[in-house]
């Protein structure tokens, strides 16, 4: 049953001694403006020079920055992209820290989660969401499934979602001991806190995400890491939100069916 965060402030209430969230990494960076000289021609752009041997040094870097983030673009806007996204990671709230695991499947406009949340010792509970012709359904743990009002699916869910904006993307460059492969920053959403499964949690609000993603050269997603700050409301009582995920892209292109509940 979907008590994993109940079962944990009971017990937390009765010791008076409520935990505080770790920090994580700063989200400062998600807020920044994407750097001008890649939207206009990349580092070679900005970093111009009346040096012949400069110039040439900076302009193989500018065209693989851009390679990737038009690839990226291409394909999160794709009306026929197929995917799926395997994760793991913590739904971390002042009082539970819950481990999750589950699976993101996307075909065009169309997405399906299967998502456990569990804490170790104290049972937990599942999410599924289904997203299907623009309108959307949940249940917990194999209930009635329900059409969720609110928040609006572009809201619960948007994989790529600073890409769509052009507002929040930016280009890290090639990863350190990976041939072939390139780190893009962006917003994004993958698991809204309203898809936790605890009937006592309300009122979610996501504050900040960041998507840490790493690409081919052609700006196909390979991995990622995606953090979420939120708060929301505890049987009342409000509480921090912090979920982060190791994301690992499979399945690209192929056949995948979503069907509505």
């Amino acid at each position: 049953m979907p008590v994993a965060i109940m079962l944990v402030v009971t017990v937390v209430v009765a010791a008076c001694q409520p935990v505080s969230l770790a920090p994580l990494p700063s989200l400062a960076g998600l807020l920044e403006s994407p750097s001008s000289s890649l939207s206009s021609g990349g580092p070679a752009a900005s970093g111009a020079s009346s040096s012949p041997s400069a110039s040439a040094s900076t302009a193989p870097g500018a065209r693989e920055a851009l390679a990737v983030l038009d690839g990226l673009r291409s394909f999160a806007d794709d009306p026929a992209q197929t995917y799926r996204v395997s994760f793991t990671g913590d739904s971390r709230h002042t009082t539970a820290i819950l481990k999750v695991k589950g699976t993101l499947d996307v075909s065009g406009d169309d997405a399906a989660i299967g998502a456990t949340f569990r804490v170790p010792g104290n049972g937990g509970g599942r999410t599924d969401y289904r997203l299907v012709n623009g309108t959307d359904w949940m249940r917990f743990d194999k209930g009635a499934w329900r059409g969720l009002k609110a928040p609006p699916p572009d809201v619960v869910l948007d994989p790529f979602a600073g890409v769509h904006d052009g507002s929040r993307v930016q280009y890290l460059g090639p990863v350190d001991g990976e041939d072939g492969h390139f780190q893009v920053q962006l917003g994004a959403m993958y698991l809204h806190p309203a898809l936790i499964p605890a009937r006592n949690l309300t009122r979610e609000t996501v504050t900040a995400t960041k998507l840490l993603l790493v690409t081919d050269a052609a700006g196909t997603p390979i991995r990622g890491t995606w953090t979420m700050r939120g708060t929301g409301r505890v049987s009342g009582q409000l509480q921090a939100i912090a979920i982060e995920l190791d994301l690992r892209f499979s399945k690209i292109g192929e056949p995948l069916t979503i069907k509505k509940p």
